[in-house]
């Protein structure tokens, strides 16, 4: 089950006990419910030190992760990283991805660990669904799964939808749909892209939600807009807040202001893209993911970028 920083500050799960206890990261988030980043990660802490848990596995490339991780001696811990063994001696048994290889179809993730080494292969892209992937890995190896059916059984996962999920069509630009609306997703997600297609153009198309954190939007487009090389601002559930200011807060954060499309239909966004892009070029969807509806006027209005994108490139589903 997934655990909130929400659910944790406010007690509803005292009387949940846990045999394994995973961090996946930490980064800014939800500051419109906890204020600062301290509190923020001080409510994530609570589940680690205050809760009952058994074994707890840790994301040791977050930088949280390395603090926890050396104040949790007295519990048994498992951490995963990627090229980062210098953390191992602090945990009671680690996992290591030394190479990461995308060959235009899978992800090809070399490992080390405690219970061996070998190489997983799978459909996900991006150094966080590798991470999340590792995560995974470590959690069922804890319960006595042997590496070996694991090793077999990663290739057999099917994309989840609406995450980093690639839409292909030859003659076509290639879309990919994500669900990041975080300044640490975005990036992460256009580095990943970029990681994974290095010779093409991004096209980034995003906004931010309303009556929500509000400080992350100019970060989220300084970050699109220094790794993409065509950035369009839409809508992304505006509740009841004004588009056209959660949108002028975005561009305080870009330093080359003109060369920003703003389409606030965020439908006519997509079809602006694919229809100005290059076959060659990477179009990147960014905040709704599997969502299929809009919020504006704290009204619900049905919206699928996943089945946008199927309709341009001449797909049922």
């Amino acid at each position: 089950m997934e655990v909130s920083s929400h659910g944790l500050v406010q007690n509803r799960l005292l009387d949940v006990p846990f045999y394994i206890a995973i961090f996946t990261n930490l980064t800014q988030d939800h500051l419109d419910y906890h204020k600062t980043m301290e509190k923020y990660a001080l409510a994530k802490w609570s589940f680690f030190k205050k809760y009952e848990t058994k074994k707890i596995i840790l994301n040791i490339n977050n930088q949280y992760g390395k603090k926890w991780l050396k104040k949790l001696s007295n519990k048994y811990t498992v951490a995963v990283s990627i090229k980062n063994t210098k953390y191992k001696k602090y945990a009671n048994k680690w996992i290591n991805a030394t190479n990461i290889k995308f060959n235009g179809k899978f992800t090809n993730v070399k490992f080390e660990s405690s219970w061996g080494k070998g190489i997983l292969s799978t459909y996900l892209i991006g150094q966080f669904n590798i991470e999340n992937l590792l995560l995974s890995f470590a959690s069922m190896l804890e319960m006595n799964y042997k590496l070996s059916d694991l090793i077999l059984t990663s290739v057999k996962l099917k994309p989840i939808r609406g995450r980093m999920q690639i839409f292909k069509k030859i003659g076509k630009p290639t879309f990919i749909i994500d669900y990041a609306h975080t300044p640490d997703a975005l990036k992460k997600a256009l580095t990943s892209i970029k990681q994974c297609y290095p010779s093409k153009k991004i096209w980034c198309i995003f906004g931010c939600g309303g009556a929500r954190d509000v400080n992350k939007r100019p970060i989220m487009g300084n970050i699109a807009e220094k790794i993409a090389d065509k950035l369009i601002i839409t809508s992304d559930n505006p509740r009841n807040e004004s588009l056209e200011i959660i949108i002028q807060n975005i561009i305080q954060g870009c330093i080359k202001k003109n060369t920003i499309k703003i389409i606030l239909n965020r439908e006519q966004a997509i079809y602006f893209a694919f229809f100005h892009a290059n076959i060659e070029d990477i179009i990147f969807i960014s905040g709704k993911g599997h969502e299929n509806y809009q919020i504006i006027n704290n009204q619900y209005i049905y919206h699928s970028d996943i089945k946008i994108v199927l309709s341009l490139l001449g797909k049922k589903k």
